[in-house]
């Protein structure tokens, strides 16, 4: 018989990022095949508006210092009404109230979340959060589950790395599509209908940027048709300010969907230069799924998914020389490229799916739910 849970989401944070898209993706899931699910965020947050409009339960929130004390009381009323089998925070600014709330309301599972890899001190409000206060960790990456498991002495059925999931497109298009969708994405750059494109994703600092518009130059003679375009991200507007070099674009920003994909002959993945420990990108296993190359740093968590020469390739962040070299490689080696662009599409599938996450997120709670009868059947 299906068991079908009461889940709760919390979350401080009033951006639109990774971390927001997978809790919104994994409570529509979880809404879908029959659970309830609520979000307690900011009001004034895209995922509280998402969240709200897709017609989910939803609970203002601010998370700030000053309500702590007003918010920890209404956290305790509203896990006392509603009775969740799960409460899952998204990060140390809502953590802190929200399990301390759900531990004292006795809620059965209690899960933190983990969305990036930087590395966690082991401190004593950490050590209350980790140990404490939730029964399970979520990691987004192997790393992130090594690091955590490490600092906190956690053991193997505390600690899960659940990476985010996303939904698979079914097939490739043909090359008259692709090339209508290329097309279609150098009127919007005011460029010749004949340019080609380079995707470039991640967080694009100073120092990125300067490495992003040597490679241009050094592309140039090789790949004449060949334009490196930046995602529209909020952050890489703010950085790109200064005028760019001619082959070098800005997207405005744009509905994300899988044409864009289609448009590029491959895309480079720049990390956080401040750290390079993170989980896998929602950009690189979209790219991954729409068949579209990928070339990602050789990093803590981006290894999880890319595999040199086998689902993508690998460059030394700390060698930006290395570059040019492999951008030139992938689009001039046709025939082992698609071999890796199909190998990373079916390790997208089997491991990198909306479904695939909700399953074993599934898992986790049905490993709690019995470990609470067993408990009681030994009571009794």
């Amino acid at each position: 018989m299906k068991t079908f849970y009461k889940i709760i989401h919390t979350s401080s944070r009033i951006l639109w990022g990774n971390r927001e898209k997978r809790v919104l993706l994994e409570s529509l899931w979880m809404k879908n095949n029959g659970h309830q699910v609520a979000i307690v965020a900011p009001g004034d947050s895209p995922l509280f508006k998402k969240a709200k409009k897709n017609g989910l339960m939803v609970y203002p929130m601010s998370f700030k210092a000053l309500a702590g004390i007003g918010e920890y009381s209404r956290l305790k009323q509203i896990f006392t009404r509603e009775q969740p089998f799960v409460v899952n925070a998204h990060g140390n600014g809502d953590a802190k109230l929200a399990l301390k709330a759900a531990q004292t309301t006795g809620v059965p599972c209690r899960i933190m979340s983990r969305h990036n890899g930087i590395r966690v001190k082991n401190t004593w409000p950490n050590k209350k959060i980790y140990k404490t206060r939730c029964h399970y960790v979520f990691t987004t990456s192997k790393d992130s589950t090594a690091h955590l498991k490490q600092t906190f002495s956690l053991s193997d059925m505390q600690i899960f790395s659940i990476p985010d999931g996303i939904t698979v497109p079914d097939a490739a298009p043909n090359n008259t599509t692709k090339t209508a969708i290329r097309q279609k994405l150098a009127k919007i750059l005011g460029l010749k209908t004949d340019a080609r494109f380079i995707g470039v994703f991640g967080k694009i600092d100073p120092k990125s940027k300067q490495q992003l518009c040597k490679t241009a130059d050094q592309l140039s003679p090789h790949l004449p048709s060949h334009h490196l375009v930046i995602t529209g991200n909020p952050k890489n507007q703010d950085t790109m300010d200064e005028k760019l070099p001619p082959r070098v674009h800005m997207l405005p920003r744009i509905k994300e969907n899988n044409a864009y994909y289609h448009a590029l002959d491959c895309c480079i993945y720049f990390p956080n230069t401040q750290h390079f420990y993170q989980g896998v990108p929602l950009e690189m296993t979209r790219a991954m799924a729409c068949f579209c190359p990928v070339i990602g740093p050789d990093t803590p968590g981006i290894r999880d998914i890319l595999i040199d020469h086998k689902t993508g390739r690998l460059f030394d962040p700390r060698l930006s020389e290395s570059l040019p070299k492999i951008i030139r490689w992938t689009l001039n080696t046709p025939q082992a490229v698609q071999t890796q662009t199909q190998a990373a599409r079916a390790l997208v599938e089997k491991h990198y799916t909306i479904d695939a996450m909700g399953k074993s997120i599934l898992r986790i709670y049905q490993l709690r739910r019995i470990k609470i009868n067993r408990r009681l059947q030994i009571t009794s």
